[in-house]
């Protein structure tokens, strides 16, 4: 079966618009193709990324379709437009090359024949005659090898501005649109970079796990533009927060995830109290009527790398701290050593980093 296969197709779609079914979501073309692409089983990124909201809230929303399909296919039509101007310009510069081929081939035939004439004439108004083509000839040469110099160098300064485009799309391609911090394409690859790291230098890797307490109920009363604002006040207080070799990132929906090089639990957990606090501080107004909404709070899961663990194994024990700061009330801090203590687990790093407890930085 292939891309292009009726029934292959028509057997995807049917899946596909049964998903949709059943996520009672919209069917209309967004929709459609965000989920014949996870039908399809060939884009992996895509897959992970479905799963893992999939997993975390049991359903899909309009604004996580809306925000996974900017993620992963709002840059492809201004790729494939760009690629289509390159490719045009690539076309032009081999068609003048082959010109300035020719045209060198013909001027050297033309020397030759000049070379052989005068060798052979011995009437002064034929090497006369003969000087006079050839120069005629090499100054023909000369101009249109002007004309073609000048033409590659506007399809030069063409190429620049369109290595500058491919490069801008290249960073949005990997940035979140409302929070402006690295979306979950690059997070995954900063993560594995990360990993791979700690791995050879042994050093100490720490991950946070954000989430914003009841966001869902703040986006349904004040509405989705109110909710960007929030998510993007996060995002703001997290790239503040982080410095260096950090990475910030938007891992999905109203959850985001830091990544912490060189950085011990017991210093990861000082920032993270840090972040939880001051994005607890901030009272948010409406731009338009400076109406009072209120404040937000933020739980915080943490976890420390273990040597050879998966980049996976690592995200879901910071989850699970995630998940123990919600299910011990919100807008708390929860370390991954302190849920190991709570949970009967004997292990020595517990006692060499400090006084963590199950959950900590409760609500002021």
């Amino acid at each position: 079966m292939t891309g292009r296969d009726r029934d292959y197709t028509l057997k995807i779609a049917e899946l596909a618009i049964e998903k949709i079914k059943s996520l009672e979501l919209p069917a209309d073309p967004r929709s459609f193709e965000l989920w014949y692409a996870y039908m399809v089983g060939r884009y992996t990124d895509l897959i992970r990324r479905i799963n893992s909201a999939l997993d975390a809230n049991g359903t899909l929303s309009v604004a996580d379709i809306d925000a996974i399909y900017d993620e992963f296919f709002s840059q492809r039509e201004h790729v494939e437009r760009v690629g289509t101007k390159v490719s045009g310009e690539i076309d032009r510069i081999v068609e003048m090359l082959h010109e300035l081929i020719v045209s060198t081939s013909e001027s050297r035939a033309d020397c030759s024949d000049a070379s052989r004439q005068l060798a052979l004439a011995t009437d002064p108004s034929a090497v006369r005659a003969t000087a006079d083509a050839l120069i005629k000839s090499l100054r023909a040469v000369e101009l249109k090898h002007a004309a073609l110099e000048q033409r590659l160098s506007s399809s030069k300064k063409e190429m620049d501005v369109l290595k500058q485009s491919m490069a801008v799309l290249s960073v949005e391609a990997t940035v979140d649109p409302v929070t402006a911090l690295v979306n979950r394409r690059r997070f995954d690859s900063a993560l594995e970079q990360a990993i791979g790291s700690a791995n050879a230098s042994k050093q100490p890797l720490s991950l946070m796990m954000v989430d914003i307490d009841h966001f869902k109920r703040f986006n349904d009363r004040f509405g989705h533009l109110v909710g960007d604002s929030v998510l993007s006040l996060v995002g703001m207080v997290l790239k503040k927060s982080i410095k260096g070799q950090d990475t910030a990132a938007r891992f999905g929906g109203e959850e985001f995830a830091v990544i912490l090089p060189n950085t011990a639990l017991h210093n990861a957990a000082t920032l993270a109290e840090q972040i939880r606090t001051t994005i607890m501080s901030r009272e948010l107004r409406t731009r338009g009527t400076g109406q009072n909404l209120g404040t937000i709070t933020v739980s915080i899961g943490l976890a420390g790398y273990q040597h050879d663990e998966s980049a996976r194994a690592l995200i879901e024990r910071a989850d699970a701290c995630l998940y123990e700061a919600k299910r011990a009330g919100r807008n708390r801090t929860c370390s991954d050593i302190g849920l190991r203590e709570m949970q009967g687990q004997s292990d020595t790093s517990a006692s060499l980093n400090g006084n963590f407890s199950a959950v900590i930085g409760k609500v002021a």
